[in-house]
């Protein structure tokens, strides 16, 4: 019987091709999987899923359809050549063409029943924020993905974490107890697509098959991925965080600043040295970032921008690629011991730690007069705070207005990241009272 035509808009189709080939591989073992299944779910709504075996994508579309249409396989090309030169207001007309293999081939999805959780903001944000983190590395197959962590007892107690053994992101302050037991969420290229990572809000569903595997689906608006969590024990990763008492200097840097450095660690000389070293260099209240083209060359300072700083003048070496992300994520407190012990910048319940590189020459510097990179910024520009609000303000869902609680010190306690909460705590506390007094102020800054 022949499949009745379907219209879709160019400019719906063509951003769904995008997200579906992050699945796709130019060559694959099985024909099927070079293909996109297209379902109906309703006369206005079509499905398009792909798959590469280990996750599946699942998208809803807004199509128009004159009679009910049974699934068929497509190949991705074909969507491809399809969309290449269109306008987003063209109407295309797809269906199943000769080439593509039975339906029936096409891997299905986990099936399971499981309530839905649904993800605050935070934990949706710590979730891409984990996975950036997450490991590469073939053979550690375990940090390869987001550890949900739920053993913690109490409000505010569970945590979401990604690593790969040289820097390590946590999200802390999080409630989910419907998640009974931790699990590790593998990671993907398909959590950095614009449309998926931005879209709110995120459910979570975890089932238990009887084979023992435990499949998860998280749903946005109009898609889903559905996959099967990492088997295995994820390492203690509270052991690499440094007790709040290890920290001797201490600075808090603004979302300008911030921003500054983001844009700034790109350009700067250096990047094909091993480990991509870039210095955090805090004297007299002042921030910069050493960089050099080569290991013969001395370093050269780059101001940043004047920082709130309390204790000693401090330099210590990292992965540039890391620290730049750090800036990304809005992580502005940052805390040192010594030169050559782990980096940890924060902001409120998120922290990420660092370990440093062992520089040649550290003293070795050079001081060329430049302005810094704050007031170097363009004017017009976007701040890192709405960065960071982007997806919140996505048209599919209003978000709620949050207010920002006063943070208040918590007690003393033996997990070592329960104690760097409450040091950021204290020292926002700190800073907000010290800000107000700030007119009148002579000395420096009390906390």
């Amino acid at each position: 019987m022949k499949t009745p035509p379907i219209q879709i808009r160019a400019g719906d189709l063509k951003p769904a091709v995008a997200g579906l080939g992050k699945l796709i591989p130019r060559k694959a073992a099985l024909p099927a999987l070079q293909c996109v299944k297209v379902e109906a779910l309703r006369r206005d709504t079509l499905r398009l899923t792909a798959s590469d075996l280990s996750i599946t994508l699942a998208l809803e579309l807004p199509a128009t359809l004159e009679k009910k249409v049974e699934p068929f396989l497509i190949p991705l090309e074909r969507l491809r050549e399809m969309t290449r030169q269109t306008r987003a207001d063209e109407s295309l007309t797809i269906g199943p063409t000769v080439k593509a293999p039975p339906v029936g081939e096409f891997p299905e999805a986990a099936t399971f029943r499981a309530s839905p959780i649904e993800l605050p903001e935070s934990a949706s944000n710590g979730l891409l924020r984990a996975f950036a983190c997450a490991s590469h590395d073939a053979t550690r197959y375990v940090l390869q993905g987001a550890f949900l962590d739920t053993s913690g007892k109490g409000p505010k107690a569970h945590r979401i974490v990604g690593t790969d053994g040289r820097h390590l992101f946590s999200s802390n302050s999080l409630h989910l107890p419907q998640v009974k037991s931790p699990v590790i969420l593998p990671d993907h290229k398909l959590w950095q697509w614009k449309p998926l990572a931005e879209s709110r809000p995120w459910t979570l569903r975890i089932g238990q098959e009887k084979s023992g595997a435990v499949p998860f689906r998280i749903e946005g608006p109009t898609w889903s991925v559905t996959g099967n969590t990492i088997d295995g024990n994820y390492p203690n990763y509270r052991q690499v965080v440094p007790r709040s008492e290890e920290f001797k200097t201490r600075a808090t840097v603004s979302d300008a600043a911030l921003e500054a450095m983001a844009r700034l660690i790109p350009r700067l000389p250096g990047r094909k040295l091993a480990n991509s070293p870039v210095g955090i260099h805090l004297e007299k209240g002042h921030l910069g970032l050493l960089a050099r083209e080569a290991n013969d060359e001395p370093w050269v300072l780059h101001p940043v921008d004047s920082v709130q700083c309390h204790g000693p003048d401090l330099c210590t070496f990292v992965n540039r690629d890391y620290l730049q992300k750090a800036a990304e994520f809005g992580l502005g407190e940052i805390a040192l011991i010594d030169a050559l012990s782990p980096v940890q910048l924060s902001r409120q319940g998120d922290l990420m730690i660092v370990m440093p590189i062992r520089a040649t020459d550290p003293e070795r510097i050079e001081r060329p007069k430049s302005e810094s990179a704050v007031k170097l910024l363009p004017k017009t520009r976007k701040s890192p705070a709405a960065t960071r609000s982007k997806a919140t303000a996505a048209p599919q869902k209003k978000s709620q207005p949050t207010s920002r609680p006063k943070p208040q010190p918590a007690p003393k306690q033996s997990d070592p990241i329960d104690e760097v909460e409450s040091r950021i705590a204290e020292a926002s506390e700190a800073l907000s009272s010290a800000s107000k007094q700030l007119a009148s102020a002579t000395g420096s800054l009390k906390t």
